[in-house]
């Protein structure tokens, strides 16, 4: 049991280091995907299109608190802001861009 809790450990922690690595990078807002290939800033409520973004798939890993794939992506947008979108889902993928 003990060797399970340091592997479930070593894998959140990676998700969680990645993470930090990109805030340091200057990733610094969430953002949230919505409805009709738009995605909200949560620091500002700025709705921004598909279009206006460029979407990238930086990391990836086995959650094993919520024994899901999380997909860590980094996100630009047309006015220079930076941020970050963890998912359960690769967002660049046909999935989210099919809605």
């Amino acid at each position: 049991m003990k060797i399970l809790k340091n592997s479930a450990r070593k894998l959140n922690n990676a998700l969680t280091m990645s993470v930090i690595n990109l805030h340091d990078q200057g990733y610094i807002h969430d953002f949230l995907p919505m409805q009709n290939q738009h995605f909200l800033c949560l620091q500002d409520s700025v709705d921004f299109d598909i279009s206006d973004l460029n979407i990238k798939v930086m990391a990836q890993g086995f959650d094993q608190l919520t024994k899901t794939h999380k997909y860590i992506h980094t996100i630009e947008t047309i006015n220079g802001s930076k941020g970050l979108l963890v998912s359960d889902v690769n967002c660049c993928g046909d999935a989210i861009l099919a809605n």
